[in-house]
C-alpha cells in the first residue's frame, strides 16, 4: 500500500496478521501492547492489537516492524481516508 505523502511513499506489509513492516515512519509516538502509532511524512497510522511488539525501528531509513495481533489500521490526519478492520473479517 502507498501513502499519498507529499516527500516520501510508505508501504505496508501485513502477514498473516501476526507481522506488520511499514516504511516512511518519522517517528514513532508510542509503542504498547495494544497499540502502536507512527506519525508519517502528512499523517499517523494507528495499528491495534494484542501482544504488539516493535520488533525493528530504523528512524533514518524510515522502518517500523512488529509482530502480535493486528486487529486494525488507521491513518488519521491530512490526506488520511484510509481505515482497515480485520476483526469482522477473520475469525
Amino acid at each position: 500500500m502507498e501513502g499519498s505523502g507529499n516527500n516520501t511513499k510508505s508501504n505496508l506489509s501485513l502477514t498473516g496478521r501476526g507481522a506488520l513492516a511499514l516504511t516512511g515512519v518519522k517517528k514513532v509516538r508510542s509503542t504498547e501492547p495494544a497499540q502502536v502509532v507512527a506519525i508519517l511524512d502528512n499523517c499517523q497510522i494507528i495499528i491495534s492489537g494484542a501482544n504488539l511488539s516493535v520488533q525493528n525501528v530504523n528512524i533514518p531509513s524510515g522502518i517500523l516492524e512488529l509482530t502480535g495481533q493486528v486487529n486494525s489500521i488507521k491513518y488519521s490526519g491530512a490526506g488520511s481516508a484510509r481505515k482497515f478492520q480485520f476483526k469482522n473479517m477473520f475469525k
